[in-house]
């Protein structure tokens, strides 16, 4: 039986690499990723951290665990020209000693010593976490949140119209006033419409923004292989800067 929380990741930060914890959710084992920090990383040196991490973790939280590896722009590192698999599992072997296999296993050889609720509650005590049920309370919060925002909308756009279309019906200065909005509007979508209406700041800025998009777009038809190798090298840099900005972070915390 698993348990029934949602347990946060746990970061910590190394000399040259991020690790992130996932604790145990519906597998047998729990997830942990190293994360470089640099390029060129010599991939004999990642496996040793990968293995020296998982010891750590396994002696902290003695819970089956998998471990990959990933470059600093968050794309899985390959490490099986230097081991049969990109991914190692770990976990305690009959002897009682650390059992390190770069292979893949059958879900039996995996040891399963999650099925006490209790046990993984007292190995994750130092873990945020919500219940499934404070999950499904917020899930319900949110629904409720967003539904109440269509019946704002719903009354804004039908209920109030309808209140002022009564109000014409029985007041004559409503009528006015609604006359007049009405010209108002005529008049504006005119001049709108002949480019004689005044724009705003906010419509001038959204027809710059449409003119640049057409304009990137149709550079992009011209060059597709350019425009692709422009994406690949913008979501390598987002990569790297998530990746930094992680790590920064977590410098000043420390500090």
């Amino acid at each position: 039986m698993n348990s029934n929380r949602s347990y946060e990741p746990k970061t910590e930060k190394r000399d040259w690499y991020l690790v992130k914890y996932f604790p145990l959710d519906v597998y047998k084992f729990a997830n942990l990723q190293i994360i470089l920090l640099g390029k060129n990383v010599d991939k004999n040196a990642v496996v040793d951290a990968m293995e020296k991490e998982i010891k750590y973790w396994i002696n902290r939280y003695p819970i089956p665990l998998m471990a990959f590896a990933y470059d600093n722009s968050g794309d899985l590192l390959i490490l099986e020209d230097v081991k049969p698999t990109n991914y190692a599992m770990g976990f305690n072997g009959q002897t009682g000693q650390i059992r390190i296999v770069w292979n893949k296993l059958e879900d039996k050889e995996i040891p399963d010593v999650t099925l006490d609720r209790e046990y993984l509650e007292t190995v994750y005590s130092d873990f945020s976490y919500e219940t499934f049920g404070e999950l499904d309370k917020n899930r319900r919060k949110r629904r409720k949140e967003i539904k109440s925002g269509w019946i704002i909308v719903f009354l804004w756009l039908v209920v109030v119209p309808l209140i002022l279309a009564l109000l014409d019906y029985y007041s004559e200065l409503v009528s006015v006033v609604v006359l007049f909005f009405s010209f108002y509007q005529a008049i504006k979508k005119g001049l709108e419409l002949l480019g004689k209406w005044p724009k705003s700041k906010r419509e001038k800025k959204n027809q710059e923004e449409e003119a640049l998009k057409r304009h990137y777009y149709y550079h992009c038809q011209l060059n597709p292989d350019g425009f692709q190798k422009l994406k690949n090298e913008n979501l390598e840099r987002m990569g790297k800067e998530r990746v930094a900005r992680e790590a920064d972070s977590l410098v000043t915390r420390k500090n």
